[in-house]
């Protein structure tokens, strides 16, 4: 263990994806935009309509035909189930695995989580969340973590036998695919984020992905207080089917829509150098018996590089030893299942407490305890790849199978 006196060692890289690609472009979209005067994405007196490119160009990439960009990843997620319809007090299926925003969504939509075990690849468990179905589920929400899709073929097999939705948070993954499709146009809607850390970032903003119209009109109408601009626009964007409904204010800045524009052509290349990067480091060390995350669609990922430690120990000493070297690396959420928040846990929203505490799910508990993710960045050198496999390999290998891996 490092002395808690001693300063922490700096990152030898920096582990950021699309903020540490930034450069000249994103100033001068920004600059052009100010000197418009027109942030504001429905009218203004030299309107960009940069919001609106966005849109057309991520659901170009995304392969879907409607998208909105919103002001965050959680307002994603939560017009994104105003948008599939949810009625007030159904329940969605979260993996115990995930960020808080996945609950808070739920709540904002009037809805109560249900939470269910990961398995391997510390997403949601396709043979675990079909038991937890009842009367009042309406949606099932996998997780696509660190840049690695859900196992999503079984996952929309069990959703359509019982005619439940499926709401893709793909926060962590934009860019990514699974079997040839991207994540965010499998299920019946996706929810992306651009908060700072993420592939391409505007600081905050997010979207959503649909190919369902209705659910487009919905979630637009939401992001747009009900669609007091959106629908002044008539039929160039969309009618308001299902009557007037009060919403809320998430919409996306024009400044957010010009970074994140700028920032699309490098995505697809960057992901592949990313993942480069992780299938050479484990195949470097392929010849140390260890456990890597399983990867439901690895050709797809946008370059995980999370193992799977013997215990909680043994992956807190690999995660010092690793920082120690100046390789950014943790356990995934401190090792803490979302329901371990106490609010979560408590069941306390802001109005009154809407659920019982959720079981313990020992099983997802271990998982992502043991686990250990390097972050790689977008503008690691081979030498920083080298030096990260020699960091892995004395983390690893002298503590033995029993405790570095398995």
């Amino acid at each position: 263990m490092t002395n808690p006196l001693t300063p922490p060692v700096p990152p030898r890289y920096e582990p950021m994806r699309g903020l540490a690609l930034w450069g000249e472009e994103e100033k001068a979209a920004a600059v052009e935009v100010l000197e418009s005067r027109s942030l504001f994405r429905y009218y203004g007196p030299a309107l960009q309509r940069r919001v609106e490119d966005f849109e057309t160009r991520f659901g170009a990439l995304h392969e879907v035909p409607h998208v909105v960009g919103v002001s965050s990843g959680t307002a994603a997620l939560t017009c994104a189930l105003i948008g599939m319809g949810i009625p007030a007090g159904a329940e969605v299926i979260v993996p115990a695995a995930t960020f808080i925003g996945c609950v808070s969504a739920v709540v904002a939509a009037r809805g109560v989580p249900v939470f269910a075990d990961i398995d391997e690849s510390l997403t949601l468990d396709p043979a675990a969340w079909e038991p937890l179905v009842s009367e009042r589920t309406f949606a099932v929400m996998p997780v696509h973590l660190n840049n690695a899709a859900a196992d999503m073929d079984p996952i929309l097999a069990v959703a359509r036998k019982h005619g439940i939705r499926v709401l893709e948070d793909a926060a962590q993954a934009c860019g990514v695919r699974y079997r040839g499709r991207p994540v965010g146009s499998l299920g019946d809607a996706g929810a992306f984020s651009f908060q700072l850390e993420k592939n391409i970032t505007a600081g905050e903003g997010g979207a959503v992905t649909t190919g369902d119209p209705l659910v487009h009109d919905r979630a637009a109408r939401y992001q747009d207080q009900g669609g007091q601009f959106f629908t002044s626009r008539g039929g160039e964007r969309g009618g308001t089917e299902g009557g007037p409904f009060l919403g809320a204010n998430l919409r996306m800045t024009e400044i957010a829509g010009a970074l994140l524009s700028v920032q699309l052509d490098r995505l697809p290349p960057m992901l592949t150098r990313l993942r480069d990067i992780a299938r050479t480091i484990r195949k470097e060390l392929s010849d140390l018996d260890v456990t890597w995350r399983a990867l439901p669609d690895e050709e797809g990922s946008g370059g995980d590089l999370t193992l799977l430690t013997e215990n909680r120990m043994a992956a807190r000493r690999v995660v010092t030893q690793l920082t120690a070297a100046g390789v950014p690396a943790a356990t995934l959420y401190q090792g803490r299942m979302v329901y371990q928040n106490p609010a979560v846990h408590s069941g306390r929203t802001a109005w009154d407490t809407e659920w019982t505490p959720p079981s313990r799910l020992r099983t997802s508990e271990a998982l992502l305890g043991r686990s250990v993710t390097v972050a790689l960045g977008a503008t690691m050198t081979d030498d920083d790849v080298a030096h990260v496999i020699d960091s892995l390999r004395a983390a690893l290998v002298p503590a033995g199978a029993a405790e570095g891996a398995r």
